[in-house]
């Protein structure tokens, strides 16, 4: 399942009024991506201009991009999980400062 479409399921099982959150991860997943973006093209005017692009590197870059976008994913999940038992005396929020 890709990011979004998660991110999409997780806004389903929000209540209507709490659904903007979802709309953050989605921004910030796209301002992700046009940062990836902006850095092939670097590294391809790099290349174009004979310099050695690192694989190591440019795989270390990658891993820790996707890292990151599913780190933001698990963060809403874990929120959406807040909502959805927010009233249950038994639960035991994921974050301490809870949710509004």
């Amino acid at each position: 399942m890709t990011n979004t479409s998660k991110v999409q399921q997780l806004r389903d099982m929000l209540p209507k009024d709490q659904q903007s959150i979802t709309r953050y991860v989605e921004h910030a997943l796209e301002s992700i991506d046009e940062l990836v973006e902006k850095h092939r093209q670097y590294t391809a005017s790099l290349a174009i201009y004979g310099d050695r692009i690192n694989g190591n590197e440019e795989r270390v870059y990658r891993d820790t991009i996707a890292e990151i976008k599913a780190q933001l994913v698990e963060t809403l999940e874990r929120t959406v999980e807040d909502f959805t038992h927010k009233g249950d005396k038994h639960w035991q929020n994921n974050y301490k400062d809870g949710i509004v």
